[in-house]
């Protein structure tokens, strides 16, 4: 199909009139997958010259789509990449003056609108995919859409996606044009296949699907495969060349991080049968052509920040309804298609519709530490699609003063904020820049900041021993990933001699490139960089990033373990084999929820740290104090003398001398934890308890006080003082501290309202069991003849559960209806019953 018969043609006369119309222009487009929106809008605007002045920005959500498509549209336009279009990703650039369309990632127009609020050079702005809801995508909506209103009225804007809630999009915009294209998609067949196992390999359940539904019933066509990750994808790109059948067939991987050749590999047409295993990034954006086939794992690598713990959490999940309806697409370009859907109807139905913005479920502070430069309130100023959460906020204001980047009480910019918001990564990265340029060692940390922003500069599969860039007296994973990239930069990259140590070559060109964009900024600034070091001290660059990853210090639970705690109650595994695996204060620059074969919190990219270099840091933070706490082993609680960072213990020494007045409250929450179990606390307490809750609720004209957590902690507290062991207070008894909780006239009320016993119509008295559902009694059928209505406490209020028992003392009956059960369930019962146990009376 030529580009000008791409079905997004139908609707060039509805975009030209679109922005014909006076006043602010504004136009929603729904086009589906494979349409042509991404590269042929562009044309349109320049065939039709609807571009008044400067360029045409394009926002897309991942590099190698801003690449492929800016190559593409040069393509088209038989023009040279760079020229008319250009396309500009993080620390990389194409594009001149003579540019009239630049593709850019969506972080890239949120720099440039910090450099210049008004953009100017910037005609249209288009937001390509804006269904996923990226971060920098919401925030530069918003940014524009202010923007259009105040001083650039002449600004245009185009929302584009395939899947999108038009109207909602189109309200937000104030009510703008809408333009649909229905495109020209074939029907695909969607084919739910649930897999054998959760636990069965992905790849597995690939093959099968291949082998049983494709080349079983010689389905042609060449596959696009969606995975979550680069792992399976190399596994499943493994098992499928080892398919006889498959012999001679193209099987290629496709993920963000492949050498762009190997992208166009994957992308390009090919002259025999082609299968691509990819991620999510041939999801939207990029077109394989071709593609017949889809099969769906259904599932992706989604990045989220838990809040209460402060980490990047990486795990895989369900894919929502509408990247499942993306991914099936795919296969109806050319003609009907078949997708194949590893899970079943019913799990498609109970999906998400759609994946929850990044802007509800990231971390803020990047974002919000470049609006604070821009004086812009992100709550204030800007108008959003969906509000950021308030919590989120708080916590990204909270790590940006610990950074120094806002003062504490005002959350105003402080100068340091400013020269960290000129650096295109984390405020972390960011202030560790700053430490690093004052302390002499500016090229190291740039060089450990790019390392951080990619692959591991060291081939994960290699054979090769990294330990061959390590040093006896090493105290840093970074130290030999220096050494390894000092190596590839003096082989000039070489991909043979980098792979030869087990040197990523690509990986190691892309991070020199970061740390010279880096160090160039820091030369802006009017810093002096020095060489960079192989040998670079170890004390220096481990305080360095003790200012940017302060909360990230943690401590090895105990010798011998990779275990570790840290910072804010987390808990954590320092990755095997690291440089600070036999420390026990460490600090990394990464920790990260991620899931595998486990879910685990990984502690990578690590550091030793002395006890005297984090004072050095953080003088104020580093405390001593003595304190008391239970100890399991002895079962008594002891006196220590502890060191702590924030809320990590460091250190502890024994001592004798503890202050007794927290003995009692230290023992109170051992119980309280359930270290401790009280023999004094028994059911009988238990039971009094739910006897007062029980007339609480069914009489609540009486304002009985309820017995919440927080009463039963202070009782507790109140039966522990003066004691500092278990053996001390395990025997005693707690009802005297109990029953004082309520007055002498109170506890009347609950002995006559609710009683331990009451005496049924028969005569015959028993005992009441409080339960948490409700009072009950059990009683053998035979004692309970001549009974006929269930008894009842507090006033009548509360009807008494009655469990009747058979003969054997098993329950047969659970029941408030009593006349109802000797009417219709006594004679079944009986019937039952009288064969087995004759000597029983059954009247």
């Amino acid at each position: 199909m030529s580009p000008d018969s791409l079905p997004i043609y139908d609707s060039e006369e509805a975009i030209i009139k679109a922005f014909s119309g006076k006043g602010l222009i504004r136009l929603v487009l729904e086009a589906p997958t494979g349409s042509g929106k991404s590269t042929q809008i562009p044309k349109i605007l320049l065939n039709n010259e609807l571009i008044s002045k400067g360029q045409v920005v394009i926002l897309q959500p991942r590099r190698v789509a801003a690449r492929m498509l800016a190559r593409r549209v040069a393509y088209e336009r038989k023009g040279a990449l760079g020229e008319e279009i250009g396309y500009q990703v993080r620390f990389e650039r194409v594009y001149g003056k003579k540019t009239k369309v630049r593709f850019v990632t969506e972080g890239i127009l949120l720099r440039q609108f910090l450099d210049d609020s008004n953009l100017r050079g910037v005609d249209t702005i288009i937001f390509d995919e804006f269904h996923e809801r990226h971060i920098h995508a919401d925030v530069m909506l918003a940014l524009a859409v202010k923007l259009q209103e105040t001083t650039r009225k002449d600004l245009k804007i185009i929302v584009m996606s395939a899947t999108l809630d038009s109207e909602k999009i189109a309200e937000y915009l104030g009510g703008c044009s809408v333009v649909r294209s229905e495109g020209r998609a074939y029907p695909v067949d969607v084919i739910q296949l649930k897999r054998n196992s959760v636990k069965e390999p992905l790849w597995d359940s690939v093959v099968s699907v291949f082998k049983k539904e494709i080349l079983k019933k010689n389905i042609e066509g060449d596959v696009l495969i969606f995975l979550p990750g680069v792992y399976d994808i190399r596994r499943t790109v493994e098992r499928l060349r080892k398919v006889p059948k498959l012999k001679g067939c193209q099987i290629l991987p496709l993920y963000g991080d492949l050498s762009p050749a190997d992208q166009d590999r994957a992308l390009t047409k090919s002259e025999t049968r082609k299968i691509v295993v990819s991620t999510n990034v041939a999801e939207t954006s990029l077109t394989i052509d071709g593609v017949k086939i889809v099969i769906d794992s259904g599932l992706a690598r989604i990045a989220r920040f838990d809040k209460s713990r402060g980490i990047n959490t990486l795990r895989i999940e369900k894919i929502s309804q509408s990247s499942a309806q993306q991914r099936a697409g795919r296969a109806g370009r050319l003609c009907p298609g078949k997708c194949y859907r590893l899970w079943s109807e019913s799990d498609h139905a109970s999906r998400e519709v759609d994946l929850m913005p990044e802007l509800l479920r990231l971390d803020l502070s990047e974002v919000l530490l470049l609006l604070l430069v821009a004086d812009i309130n992100l709550e204030l100023d800007l108008k959003w699609v969906d509000l950021p959460p308030e919590e989120s906020l708080r916590a990204s204001l909270s790590m940006l003063s610990a950074l120094g980047a806002v003062e504490v009480d005002t959350h105003r910019i402080t100068e340091v904020g400013r020269r960290m918001a000129a650096y295109p990564v984390h405020p972390r990265f960011a202030r560790m820049l700053l430490e690093a340029l004052e302390n002499k060692c500016a090229a190291e940390a740039a060089l450990c900041v790019a390392l951080c922003q990619g692959r591991s500069i060291f081939i994960q599969s290699s054979s090769v021993d990294s330990s061959d860039f390590c040093n006896l007296d090493d105290i840093s994973d970074f130290q030999p990933m220096i050494r390894a990239w000092l190596f590839a930069f003096r082989a000039k990259f070489d991909f043979n001699k980098c792979d030869a140590y087990g040197i990523n070559a690509r990986a190691a060109r892309e991070a020199g490139a970061i740390m010279e964009s880096l160090l160039k900024i820091a030369r802006s600034q009017g810093y002096c960089i020095e060489s960079l070091r192989s040998d670079c001290d170890g004390e220096t660059l481990a305080k360095v990033l003790l200012v940017g990853f302060y909360d990230n210090l943690a401590v090895r639970m105990s010798e011998g373990t990779l275990s570790c705690k840290l910072v804010g109650s987390r808990r954590g595994k320092l990755t095997k084999g690291s440089v600070a695996s036999s420390e026990r204060i460490i600090v990394a620059a990464e920790v990260a929820e991620i899931e595998g074969k486990d879910v685990n919190v990984i502690i990578s990219k690590a550091t030793s740290i002395k006890m005297n270099w984090l004072k050095d840091v953080f003088p104020d933070e580093v405390k001593e104090e003595k304190i008391c706490r239970y100890d399991v082993g002895t079962k008594r609680v002891v006196g220590a003398m502890v060191t702590r960072f924030i809320d990590l213990e460091l250190k502890s020494k024994s001592s004798q001398n503890f202050p007794r007045d927290q003995a009692g409250l230290v023992l109170a929450n051992a119980v309280i934890e359930q270290k401790l179990k009280l023999k004094g606390w028994n059911s009988e307490c238990d039971s009094w308890l739910r006897r007062v809750n029980c007339v609480r609720k069914s009489c609540p004209e009486l304002d009985l006080p309820e017995f919440s957590e927080e009463d039963r902690r202070l009782v507790i507290n109140e039966f522990c003082q003066g004691s500092v062991s278990y053996k001390e207070i395990k025997e005693l008894d707690v009802w005297p501290f109990l029953k004082v909780w309520l007055s002498t006239e109170q506890r009347s009320l609950i002995e006559r309202l609710a009683p331990k016993k009451i005496t049924l119509s028969n005569a015959r008295e028993i005992k009441i069991v409080y339960e948490e559902s409700g009072p009950k009694i059990s009683i053998i059928l035979q004692k309970l003849y001549d009974v006929m209505s269930v008894p009842t406490i507090c006033n009548d209020k509360v009807s008494v559960l009655v469990e009747i028992l058979g003969p054997n003392h098993r329950p047969v009956q659970r029941t408030k209806d009593l006349k109802g059960f000797w009417a219709s369930s006594y004679p079944e019962i009986k019937k039952q019953l009288r064969g087995r146990y004759p000597k029983h009376e059954w009247r």
